[in-house]
């Protein structure tokens, strides 16, 4: 377990999550698009760093746990999910509607997220046994920036890879950091 974990004050608030991270070379690819978008666009606002791109397939919430345990409960959950290895594949941008700190501008797709979206169908699932609350909806995305308004959806080349594992994050809300809990191989 990475230790920064113990070292957070308790006043700092924090969301954890299970995502499916992008391998290193898919990052500066993705970063790049969104730098060409933001000049394109003249959006104001703030990229996403690349080492906190991710997919959040869902949150890991239970306000009746503390965190720790919570953070025990999906990691068992996680070691137990079996799945295979599936592809993804993201074809165009938009943005999404936002509040007050502004506009995310993300990579979706159709097509190239059914595998996506079945794996996470089957994630929700374990974790409704788990006694987890997980909203149904879900809309595979990957958030380039928050931007100072939105644009509309453009198609881009695709960006895709064979997604190989899936993670739990914890964001440290506000302070743009992540600290990587736990990750497990597909197979």
């Amino acid at each position: 377990m990475n230790p920064l974990l113990w070292s957070i004050p308790g006043r700092i608030p924090t969301c954890l999550f299970f995502a499916v991270l992008p391998p290193d070379p898919a990052r500066p690819e993705m970063e790049r698009l969104g730098a060409c978008l933001q000049r394109a666009h003249r959006l104001r606002g703030a990229a996403i760093a690349r080492d906190r791109l991710h997919n959040t397939l869902a949150p890991v919430q239970d306000n009746r746990f503390a965190l720790e345990k919570n953070i025990e409960r999906a990691r068992r959950l996680g070691a137990d999910l079996r799945h295979p290895p599936f592809a993804v594949r993201f074809d165009w941008t938009g943005s999404f509607r936002g509040g007050s700190h502004g506009h995310p501008l993300v990579l979706r797709g159709d097509e190239g997220l059914r595998s996506l979206t079945a794996f996470r169908r089957g994630l929700r699932e374990g974790m409704l046994r788990a006694g987890f609350m997980v909203p149904q909806s879900y809309t595979p995305h990957v958030t380039l920036l928050w931007a100072d308004r939105c644009v509309e959806e453009y198609p881009i080349a695709p960006i895709g890879w064979l997604v190989r594992d899936f993670a739990l994050v914890l964001s440290l809300q506000g302070l743009g950091y992540h600290i990587p809990v736990a990750r497990w191989s597909l197979h």
